[in-house]
């Protein structure tokens, strides 16, 4: 074997095994994006919510530079002694009514900012409404929120541009596009390396025919029928042959 076959073999092992690599990437990838889909459905509040982190995708630039529009950030899901004992700095995730369209119409959204002051009860044995303000703003939002109001607050991990992308796979469309369709491929590609594997193994003790063998078998099967064609045309001619006078008379 030539040291160039040698060398498209091993090229098309390390391909097959970044190619499957890759694929199960995904594989893993498509579940988590389902499993946070089907998070999102599930809650009351329509916030993709796993083992008590929420996951959401931050919608304008008024946080800015702490994270951006289209990121996508990971809360802490509060309970009712959390909602009541945050302090100045925290960022927290709170119902808010927002004209996010710029229609003039509000609309219930998760807005995320920065608590910048805190109302306690009477006693001061819990805070009661907090102050917030976007990084990003020169202002403080309009309103206070009260503590039942906040979801959740910041942990401090995003990631960049992420947020976009899973509002877009939540949709019918995105999920369709970037996950079904794939994962149908998947499965037909895997399908197929089973039938070839398994048809392999099934023709591992039949004995192969090289291309040597093969054009040989070629070369005899022409001779052969050659040979047949001679014969043929040799008897032909024998019985259209006239009888010679000197023959004798047959009775």
């Amino acid at each position: 074997m030539s040291e160039t076959n040698v060398e498209t073999k091993s090229w098309k092992k390390v391909l097959k095994i970044v190619l499957n690599v890759f694929l199960w990437l995904f594989v893993a990838f498509a579940v988590v994006v389902t499993v946070l889909a089907f998070a999102a459905q599930r809650s009351a509040d329509g916030i993709p919510t796993i083992n008590g982190k929420c996951y959401l995708t931050v919608l304008s630039p008024s946080m800015s530079p702490t994270f951006k529009e289209g990121d996508l950030i990971v809360c802490k899901k509060l309970s009712v002694q959390g909602q009541t004992s945050l302090k100045e700095g925290d960022i927290i995730s709170f119902h808010a009514m927002l004209d996010i369209n710029g229609d003039g119409v509000a609309e219930d959204v998760i807005n995320t900012h920065r608590v910048v002051a805190v109302e306690m009860s009477p006693d001061g044995s819990q805070a009661v409404r907090y102050t917030t303000r976007g990084d990003n703003n020169a202002m403080n939002d309009t309103g206070s929120v009260h503590y039942t109001d906040v979801v959740a607050k910041y942990t401090g991990t995003r990631f960049r541009g992420l947020g976009n992308f899973l509002s877009f796979l939540q949709q019918p469309k995105g999920f369709l596009i970037v996950i079904v369709l794939p994962l149908v491929l998947f499965f037909l590609y895997e399908v197929f390396v089973f039938i070839k594997t398994f048809l392999g193994i099934k023709n591992a003790g039949k004995k192969v025919i090289s291309t040597a063998d093969e054009e040989l078998i070629k070369q005899k099967a022409v001779e052969e029928y050659l040979k047949q064609q001679a014969a043929q045309q040799a008897a032909q001619q024998a019985e259209e042959k006239p009888s010679d006078p000197s023959d004798p008379p047959k009775d």
